[in-house]
């Protein structure tokens, strides 16, 4: 598939950074699809999008892509993913895989029964620093795999952005994906707590701690407590504990940082807003998976179900006043 016609569904933040990114690769994106008017006519100009649709049905009425991103919100995920792989399109369906085990779960059927990609964005994967821990991981480098711990801090923005979805199924999926990748063996017990602030019907706190199936422990903090106007990406950090030594991933020291008004943080790493870094690899593998050029999975798509069903877990834990909660 040397030039794939490829649709861009949902034209928000990171509808565009898709955008950019299949522009760096020189993949042109021949549709999208965003519901509201004036920002389908805008995006769609400033990307030199030729066709532009209100909903799946019209672009799948007018044309079947090569290929379709799925940028829309997590709710909707299940709805837009399964409409394109009953139409034969592949799919690469943003993180979450879904907001709930019931709509995950129905999309890895549909893929299943038609037998067409679906791949979870789990950008993570595909960024050069994750990936290398996850190779000394795997060449033994730190012995044994005892213990991962994540933090993940977000500005209170999050909250006003997002008011009905669960910190653990918008941000920690990320942490929750790489303890899976780390401790190499899948979560079978989640025990959680949350805590909320004035003026958030949704946690501001996630604290949640992970066995998995080989022992490994996992620790896991989210927060939307940073100011308004902090980068979203500047305090990350991800350590690896293991018999042989300890290893982390620390974002928390910017390439380029502006300390005005407000403070700037560009992130050169994982999704740049010209296009590049780990997301254009993330869409450079998904393409490859479509042309059969890359004949293995970074993230196989039951990782991408059983991170809803940690996340729902970890919801359901900490709304229970932590009781634990064990998997399958």
């Amino acid at each position: 598939m040397s030039r794939p016609s490829v649709a861009v569904i949902g034209a928000g933040a990171f509808g565009v950074r898709h955008l950019a990114a299949y522009r760096s690769l020189g993949v042109p994106v021949a549709a999208l699809v965003e519901p509201d008017p004036a920002t389908r006519a805008r995006v769609a100009a400033q990307y030199r999008v030729p066709q532009a649709y209100a909903d799946v049905a019209a672009l799948l009425a007018d044309t079947t892509p090569d290929a379709a991103s799925v940028c829309v919100p997590g709710p909707a995920h299940r709805a837009v993913a399964v409409a394109l792989l009953d139409a034969g399109v592949p799919v690469l369906v943003e993180k979450p895989l879904a907001t709930t085990v019931a709509d995950a779960t129905a999309i890895v059927a549909t893929a299943g029964r038609t037998g067409v990609l679906c791949q979870p964005g789990h950008l993570l994967r595909h960024s050069p620093p994750h990936r290398a821990l996850h190779d000394a991981i795997r060449a033994g480098r730190l012995g044994d795999v005892l213990a991962v711990s994540s933090r993940r801090d977000r500005p209170r923005t999050l909250s006003r952005l997002f008011p009905r979805e669960h910190p653990a199924l918008l941000t920690a999926v990320h942490d929750i994906d790489l303890a899976l990748w780390y401790a190499g063996a899948p979560v079978v017990e989640v025990r959680a707590a949350a805590r909320t602030r004035p003026g958030s019907a949704t946690p501001v706190l996630v604290w949640a701690e992970l066995r998995h199936a080989n022992d490994v422990v996992s620790s896991i903090r989210n927060s939307y407590l940073l100011p308004e106007n902090t980068p979203h990406h500047t305090s990350d950090l991800v350590e690896v504990y293991g018999t042989d030594g300890v290893a982390h991933v620390d974002l928390g020291h910017p390439t380029l940082l502006v300390q005005g008004e407000p403070t700037e943080a560009p992130d050169w790493l994982l999704s740049p807003v010209d296009g590049g870094g780990a997301l254009a690899a993330e869409l450079r593998h998904f393409l490859s998976r479509i042309d059969g050029t890359a004949p293995t999975a970074v993230v196989p798509l039951a990782d991408g179900l059983h991170v809803v069903q940690v996340a729902e877990a970890v919801a359901g834990s900490a709304d229970s006043g932590g009781a634990v909660r064990r998997l399958p």
